[in-house]
């Protein structure tokens, strides 16, 4: 066997991990973080069996995908932004917003002031139309609506909270 087919390449690893943390990666192939680390930076080379593997889950994710597309399939967030729109960007909407933040610094929806601040400080409506145009927002908004579900229940609990200004989101009770 040649050293090509005992080993994967990085670029392919990265776009098959499909924007997941280091974590999440790790847990996903049963192995440590550092790793995962080793490999993204180059230090380690990827075994196949890493690269086959992942593989092996995007097909299956993507066929767990094109069956829960039924028009039964309900596409509500459980949380909705507490925010205002930007007047300065109509085609951003707060709930675009919000799930960025709430995916890349999710502590940052603590508080409408802090929300305010990263989202200005680090130029959140360009990041968006920037990920619009190359296609990666929707992994983004997919990975907004897992992580949206347990948000209400780990955050802004207990005394610290009580009188600090209200959060970036509201808990929205499903439909039934």
């Amino acid at each position: 066997m040649s050293a090509e087919q005992r080993h994967g390449c990085v670029l392919e690893f990265l776009e098959l991990t499909g924007g997941l943390t280091i974590a999440a990666i790790a847990r996903k192939l049963r192995c440590c973080s550092r790793t995962i680390r080793n490999y993204v930076a180059g230090r380690s080379p990827i075994p196949w069996h890493r690269i086959e593997m992942l593989r092996l889950l995007a097909l299956e994710s993507g066929a767990t995908l094109t069956n829960s597309t039924s028009p039964t399939r309900q596409d509500k967030s459980p949380v909705v932004a507490n925010i205002d729109p930007d007047p300065a960007a109509p085609d951003v909407p707060p709930a675009e917003m919000l799930a960025w933040v709430g995916i890349h610094a999710p502590h940052f929806l603590s508080s409408k002031r802090s929300f305010a601040l990263y989202v200005r400080g680090w130029n959140v409506v360009d990041k968006i139309r920037r990920a619009k145009r190359e296609g990666t927002f929707a992994s983004v908004l997919e990975r907004w609506h897992a992580l949206a579900v347990e948000l209400p229940r780990m955050w802004r609990a207990g005394r610290l909270f009580a009188g600090a200004d209200p959060p970036a989101y509201v808990h929205q009770e499903p439909a039934r």
